[in-house]
């Protein structure tokens, strides 16, 4: 009679499963007696399970739903995908990019759009003194 057992390593953090083999030494009668009815069970039960592979009517291979709800297709692995550059950039239209392309955050600023952001920020520095002053 097979029993499982289940054991924990606490430095691995990890349980273990195994199978107990019978102790035929046992000097328990009534395990004794287990371990004969077990075995005869099992080889009625291996006996059985033979049978019915015998038994068992081969499957058609093929889909196993006729309809396809969400439109799921299995590609092969094997097969290259190719995509283009251009393809990779296009997004849905229900989708848009939250953070600029990384080719568009690298381009330099004119240089004066930065004089004029000095200006502007003088400014504002004069609107927040007018704003304080009150």
């Amino acid at each position: 009679m097979w029993a499982a057992h289940t054991g924990y390593n606490a430095l691995k953090d990890f349980y273990r499963t195994m199978e107990m083999k019978p102790n035929p030494q046992c000097s328990n009668t009534a395990c004794l007696e287990r371990q004969k009815e077990y075995i005869l069970a099992k080889l009625a039960r291996d006996a059985a399970a033979a049978k019915a592979k015998k038994d068992e009517v081969s499957v058609p291979e093929g889909p196993v739903h006729d309809d396809n709800e969400w439109n799921i297709s299995v590609v092969d692995d094997a097969e290259p995908v190719t995509e283009n550059a251009s393809s990779s950039n296009t997004l849905p239209d229900s989708l848009v990019r939250e953070l600029p392309i990384a080719d568009e955050f690298q381009k330099l600023s004119d240089p004066e759009e930065m004089t004029n952001s000095v200006d502007d920020l003088d400014e504002l520095r004069k609107q927040l003194e007018v704003l304080n002053a009150d």
